[in-house]
């Protein structure tokens, strides 16, 4: 008898583990992993500028307000909001909105978190046009401004603006390694590694997830990401080389979405640096840069060579400036008439560990050797890389501008705005009160029209004096597993939502 209760209980728990094994099986099976190149700096939202870090706390957190499919902002954790005046804009609060330590969501959260904005360098730009945030009712907050903004409900849409919950981050809590927030999946496990795991928020106020949770893997080596995705390590990458177009499509488990955005390619001058600090000088290192051959040799023609910074999809761009062409005579011509006096430094060429902005280095590096000027890669961390730059230890630098709203001011304003100088964006140090002047106009006025003509004018200033170097347009390419359903991309916001994904057996 003693043996049979003892075979009984052995039996029970041998089934309860099947159990258990396959029940969490199942579950892990519809985890979601997402493979990205570069590590978040941190998982504070309102610390860094910069899509590592807000390419997945967008996922934690929520905003006042997000865009539609056509980038018109709508309300998110606000029910709604109604323009008092011109510079008096009311937000109704949801109500019953959770955050993920079980804390409801109340004025004092949104209020808590837009004065930290404003005080932090990352996110204090957006909001610099508010002049005072109040609280009129229970569920009611009053945002002041300064004057008219016209493109301030659409920088509050950003990932930087997220609201936090005041109690959690007040207690002393690690915003940056424990993130609570009112999103769709909640941070289970980082520390310090290469992978960051989500659960699914199962009272997320737009309810519950299609899938268990995500994965986030930190692989930085191009071809590393994409042999991930082909062994079923990772079920999506994103910014694929196009080189390795052909690879995913011809495989049948996986594909492959060509996407329009709002990203260009830049080659930033450091102005303050001596060479770079001379219009005719950084004039020549335009004229040098074979754009084409960018476009051709690294991105295969999938894009168009950029005039702008500012990307076509985005309002306020002017395609029709004079473009400044690969002319390597007279490029030459001027950096030995401008050095007749004094030799131009040896300049550094920073770039993080991107193979596809590696590349665009060594092809610049080339170019600008042709008309005499001597420069040496480095290929930087991405940590140290936007505490250098921001710092100005470098000489030009090599980056890509993702923009998450679809209006040109946030793509003025921290690049090239005196006030932005720095940690808050703009890396080329340049200065210019014409300049602001233009940018500050543009803010200010409501009429379209109007804004667009103000956007020219700061185009045309910008290709003139040469800060930034815009390279290419370039088209994204994601590769997914045709394991993975119901995929959501916004080209508006540049934002993926995987609520509404799931993941399933192909047989």
């Amino acid at each position: 008898m003693k043996k049979f209760i003892q075979k009984y209980f052995t039996l029970l728990l041998l089934m309860n583990f099947i159990f258990v094994f396959n029940s969490s099986f199942s579950n892990n099976n519809n985890i979601i992993t997402v493979a990205q190149g570069s590590k978040p700096k941190s998982l504070d939202p309102h610390t860094f500028n910069e899509f590592p870090t807000l390419g997945i706390t967008e996922h934690i957190f929520n905003t006042l307000v997000t865009l539609d499919d056509n980038g018109t902002p709508i309300p998110e954790l606000a029910e709604n909001f109604t323009y008092l005046s011109p510079t008096e804009i009311l937000f109704t609060i949801r109500n019953n909105v959770k955050f993920h330590n079980g804390n409801t969501l109340t004025t004092d959260d949104v209020i808590f978190s837009l004065e930290r904005m404003m005080e932090k360098p990352g996110s204090r730009v957006i909001l610099k046009d508010i002049k005072s945030v109040s609280k009129t009712a229970d569920n009611k907050v009053l945002i002041t401004l300064h004057e008219p903004s016209a493109p301030f409900l659409a920088n509050l849409t950003l990932p930087i603006a997220a609201i936090m919950n005041k109690n959690y981050v007040t207690a002393g809590n690690n915003v940056a390694l424990h993130p609570i927030g009112t999103g769709p999946y909640m941070v289970t496990n980082w520390g310090d590694g290469d992978k960051i795991v989500m659960n699914s928020f199962k009272d997320y106020f737009k309810g519950a997830p299609k899938n268990n949770g995500l994965i986030f893997k930190i692989i930085t080596e191009n071809t590393s990401r994409l042999a991930a995705l082909e062994t079923g390590e990772v079920d999506i990458i994103y910014a694929i080389s196009p080189i390795d177009f052909q690879i995913v499509e011809k495989n049948p488990n996986l594909n492959l979405l060509h996407k329009t955005t709002t990203t260009t390619e830049l080659m930033v001058l450091n102005v303050q640096k001596n060479g770079l600090d001379n219009k005719n000088i950084r004039k020549a290192i335009h004229m040098a840069i074979d754009k084409a051959g960018i476009l051709e040799a690294i991105f295969l023609n999938r894009g168009s060579i950029a005039t702008s910074p500012i990307n076509p999809n985005i309002f306020g761009s002017y395609q029709n400036l004079k473009p400044i062409d690969n002319d390597i005579k007279k490029a030459k011509e001027i950096v030995l008439n401008e050095t007749k006096e004094k030799k131009l430094p040896v300049f550094k060429i920073w770039t993080s560990e991107n193979i596809v902005r590696v590349q665009i280095a060594q092809i610049i590096q080339a170019n600008l050797k042709e008309i005499g000027i001597e420069s040496n890669i480095e290929i930087v961390e991405w940590g140290t890389f936007l505490k250098k730059t921001s710092e100005g230890a470098h000489d030009i630098l090599l980056t890509t501008w993702i923009l998450g709203v679809s209006d040109i001011d946030t793509v003025v304003t921290t690049l090239f705005h005196s006030n932005s100088i720095g940690a808050e964006g703009n890396r080329s140090f340049y200065s210019n009160p014409t300049l602001d002047k233009e940018i500050d106009l543009a803010r200010t006025t409501t009429d379209s029209l109007k804004r667009k003509e103000y956007y020219r004018n700061i185009q045309e200033i910008i290709l003139d004096e040469n800060p930034i170097v815009p390279l290419v347009y370039k088209i994204d390419g994601i590769g997914i597993s045709n394991k993975i359903q119901n995929f959501q991309y916004n080209k508006a916001s540049m934002r993926n939502y995987y609520e509404d994904m799931k993941k399933v057996d192909v047989k």
